[in-house]
C-alpha cells in the first residue's frame, strides 16, 4: 500500500496544473441521474483528487465529503473548499466510524487502477444507507472500440507500465458490483461518441448490504 500511496502522491505532485476537458460532461450526467436526491443529501467522492466535484455537489444542496490517497491533493482541495470535508487515506479508512452514512457515492476513473476492485466496493456498500446511489466511471471498452484498439494501439492503450491494471466491458462491471451488492441501472458514456466512449458513467442502487462471504464467493 505505501508504494501506491508513493505513486499517487507523485501524480498529485502539482494538482493546480491538472485538468480534464471531460468536468462539464460528468457534472451534466450526475445533474441528470443524481437529482432525485433530496438537499441535504451526504454524499461522497471517492478519488476526490483536487475537490472540484465535491465543491459541484456543495453547490447542489448537498452535503460533500471527499476523500483520496494522496494527501497533498487533500492538503490542495482543502484550500480551495474549506466548506467541504476531506479525508486524505484509502476509502476502508472511513470505516468504521462512517459506515452507512451516506445517501449517494461518486467514484470516478478509480477502479482501474485498483488491484482488489472488490474489496474497495465492498468498503463503498459499506459507507452507504441501503437504497443510496453509487455512481462510477471507468474507461469504457465495447466491441467495436476493442477491435479497432487491437489492431491501431494495443500495446499503447495496454501498456503493462501504464496507470491502469483493470479493464472493463459491461458484463465484467456489471458482474463486480452485482457480487459488491449493487444493481446498476444507468449505462451511458462520456468524452467520445458512442461507441468510441473515452468512459462509462454507470449508476448503480445499493441493493444489500455485504459479508465476508462475498468475498470468499468473488
Amino acid at each position: 500500500m505505501a508504494e501506491i500511496e508513493d505513486y499517487y502522491e507523485r501524480y498529485w505532485d502539482a494538482p493546480e496544473d491538472y485538468n480534464d476537458p471531460t468536468v462539464a460532461e460528468r457534472r451534466a450526467l450526475l445533474r441528470r441521474h443524481l437529482g432525485s436526491l433530496a438537499k441535504g443529501a451526504r454524499v461522497l467522492d471517492v478519488g476526490c483528487g483536487k475537490g472540484e466535484f465535491c465543491d459541484y455537489f456543495a453547490t447542489q444542496g448537498f452535503e460533500a465529503v471527499g476523500s483520496d490517497l494522496s494527501t497533498k491533493a487533500i492538503e490542495y482541495a482543502r484550500g480551495r473548499f474549506p466548506a467541504v470535508q476531506f479525508f486524505a487515506g484509502p476509502v476502508e479508512g472511513l470505516l468504521p466510524q462512517m459506515a452507512g452514512a451516506f445517501d449517494a457515492v461518486f467514484s470516478s476513473e478509480v477502479i482501474e487502477h485498483l488491484f482488489d476492485v472488490g474489496a474497495f466496493l465492498r468498503s463503498v456498500n459499506r459507507l452507504m444507507r441501503p437504497g443510496a446511489l453509487l455512481a462510477l466511471t471507468t474507461p469504457f471498452h465495447g466491441k467495436i472500440k476493442n477491435v479497432v484498439l487491437d489492431l491501431l494501439n494495443y500495446a499503447g492503450h495496454y501498456n503493462p507500465l501504464g496507470q491502469h491494471i483493470r479493464f472493463f466491458d459491461k458484463r465484467s462491471l456489471g458482474r463486480v458490483l452485482r457480487a459488491t451488492g449493487f444493481e446498476p441501472f444507468v449505462w451511458t458514456g462520456y468524452g467520445r461518441p458512442w461507441p468510441f466512449w473515452k468512459s462509462f458513467f454507470v449508476v448503480a442502487r445499493k441493493v444489500r448490504e455485504v459479508t465476508d462471504q462475498d468475498a470468499a464467493m468473488e
